[in-house]
């Protein structure tokens, strides 16, 4: 008897929020696809795009490493960051995918050979063939350009109230079709107006959402990030999300209900931040909540130029609230039973 087709999970984001998404989920029967932005333009991945013309290849790295199947030597190696010399604060996996581009001519053979040569589980897709910058426009009616000033602020500035791509880019004829095909669509956990918002400001991108018979889910965020979401609780997330994602609509939020410690709590609110709260009772949305945290704190990787959340998601918690949200909670009991099994 022939097996049934996987069923189709499609993410959308960036940065270390999305490598966990596609940490957890790759452990189980599914057909993944990351659909990956084109505006980042900070640190190692900054510098590649702006001195070489390239895509930005930050994002597409951590979610190739996150899938790849291949042997620890080689993800360790696309994860190693130069700490000295002319190199220093550069991304070896940055360096290979420029190189890569450069070679084929083309960004998007380019990722799909990197897809081949990484053993990916599942692919990895940029929303767009072409680098766009992101503008945030601010309360004041300042406008903020670039991702990176975005998401690093200088100092104090007032809330951010939209955001827009420049030059507006073409969407990716395999996004789209991804999304299409999708039967899960999950947006988020991430940076919200630097990692999810430039995907769906891509032309096209949102109507594929609307038309897509996918359940769509959004992580909300553990913690707000200076110059984006101060003061936002698990409202503002959906909310924000809600419009930029318009016409398609979001069915399901998934929120963490557990606590950090006091020290660790402390540290955000030295920073300015803070986690973020839930109130979403009483809403006319489907709100799944369930402890999501990882047990350990971040530690600062060598040689990084921007400053990472201490906060994570538990890959595994948060792959096992993905299925059980939208309707798959088989594939949890069953992976439950095989690891079982396997103890005995």
């Amino acid at each position: 008897m022939q097996n049934p087709p996987l069923k189709k999970v499609v993410v959308l984001g960036g940065g270390t929020g999305t490598f966990t998404v596609l940490s957890g989920l790759k452990n189980y029967p599914l057909d993944l696809a990351a659909i990956v932005s084109i505006a980042d333009d900070g640190g190692s991945t900054g510098i590649l795009r702006d001195e070489l013309g390239v895509l930005p290849p930050g994002d597409i790295r951590q979610c190739l490493v996150a899938l790849s199947s291949g042997d620890r030597v080689l993800r360790d190696l696309f994860n190693y960051r130069f700490t000295q010399g002319g190199l220093e604060g550069h991304n070896f996996g940055n360096i290979f995918l420029s190189a890569l581009e450069k070679v084929n001519n083309d960004p998007l053979t380019a990722i799909k050979e990197a897809n081949r040569i990484l053993n990916v589980k599942g692919r990895v897709i940029p929303v767009s063939a072409r680098a766009a910058d992101l503008y945030a426009e601010l309360e004041d009616s300042t406008v903020v350009k670039g991702q990176h000033a975005i998401d690093k602020p200088a100092c104090e500035r007032a809330q951010i109230r939209h955001c827009f791509l420049s030059p507006m880019p073409e969407a990716n004829p395999e996004a789209l079709q991804a999304i299409h095909d999708a039967d899960v669509i999950v947006m988020g956990p991430g940076d919200l107006y630097t990692s999810l918002i430039p995907i769906l400001l891509v032309q096209g991108v949102t109507n594929a959402i609307a038309q897509s018979r996918a359940e769509r889910l959004l992580i909300v965020n553990l913690t707000s990030k200076r110059g984006q979401t101060q003061g936002y609780k698990a409202s503002d997330f959906y909310n924000v999300v809600t419009k930029y994602a318009w016409p398609a609509p979001v069915d399901t939020v998934i929120v963490n209900v557990a606590q950090p410690s006091e020290l660790v709590a402390q540290k955000y609110i030295e920073a300015g931040d803070h986690l973020i709260e839930d109130d979403l009772d009483g809403q006319s949305i489907k709100v799944w909540k369930c402890e999501l945290l990882a047990d350990d704190i971040a530690n600062p990787v060598p040689g990084d130029r921007l400053k990472r959340s201490l906060l994570r998601h538990d890959p595994q918690k948060l792959a096992e609230a993905i299925l059980k949200a939208s309707g798959m909670a088989e594939y949890v009991i069953q992976s439950d039973l095989e690891r079982l099994t396997s103890n005995v």
